[in-house]
């Protein structure tokens, strides 16, 4: 029997849809188990320990993820996001507080965002038998076949945009290379290189626009209303303070 079957009868969960659609992982799966917040988690949420080390949210998430059938560590960000607004919901409400500055005159003000009107993008792209999507360089006029990076290869560009070490970061060539698989065709990695060492501007911002706007994940952007009556995008992000009405905030 699976890990992922064995629960016990005394948890109370719920099913949360995953906005990535299961493309990242081998089962494709499309939804994970998530047990509510209860009493015991204030121990995690109140960790002097974890709260110094930053690492609340990752230790909240290991224990109300029921499902075992996705490795933790590959569970991608967006995925990850939709459970934490999952457990932020279903334990304190959807209303989340923010302090803002109006453009017009420079003031603070608060203002409360509903969380539940955040949605799924849609994802209308179409892989084929190996998991690949087309794209058309507008300048060089080639057709590429790219993939989507996975929770660990995005840790690896991560780690190579903090090496201090390096005069030149690579990350934007190296993120090119594990995403493009194929070049008009040809699928030699030397070739894929080279070609990627040289590809114009251009081609490389429509294909990172591309991707942004393409990629599945929840649309995080909202806009609020400041007192002067200027629109102003938020992005709403994700860390401790998220959680902040545990805390009397």
């Amino acid at each position: 029997m699976e890990e992922s079957l064995k629960i016990d009868p005394t948890i109370q969960y719920d099913v949360v849809p995953l906005p990535s659609q299961g493309i990242y992982y081998k089962n494709k799966k499309k939804s994970l188990r998530v047990a509510y917040l209860t009493a015991a988690d204030e121990n995690i949420l109140s960790s002097p320990n974890l709260l110094e080390s930053n690492t609340v949210i990752d230790e909240l998430l290991r224990r109300k993820i029921i499902d075992r059938d996705i490795p933790f560590d590959e569970i991608v960000d967006e995925d990850r996001q939709a459970i934490l607004i999952f457990l932020r919901n279903t334990a304190f409400g959807s209303e989340f507080k923010v302090t803002m500055t109006d453009p017009s005159n420079k003031k603070e003000f608060t203002t409360t965002v509903d969380l539940s009107i955040i949605k799924v993008k849609e994802f209308n792209l179409e892989a084929d038998s190996n998991g690949e999507y087309d794209f058309f360089l507008p300048l060089s006029k080639k057709n590429i076949k790219f993939v989507f990076l996975n929770k660990k290869q995005e840790d690896e560009i991560q780690k190579i945009r903090n090496d201090i070490s390096l005069t030149v970061v690579p990350s934007n060539t190296k993120r090119l290379e594990m995403m493009i698989k194929s070049v008009d065709g040809t699928r030699d990695l030397m070739a894929i290189y080279n070609f990627i060492q040289t590809m114009p501007i251009k081609d490389s911002q429509s294909f990172r626009r591309f991707v942004n706007e393409n990629k599945p994940g929840l649309d995080l952007i909202v806009d609020i209303t400041a007192p002067s009556g200027e629109k102003i995008p938020l992005l709403v992000e994700f860390g401790v303070d998220f959680f902040r009405p545990f805390y009397g905030i």
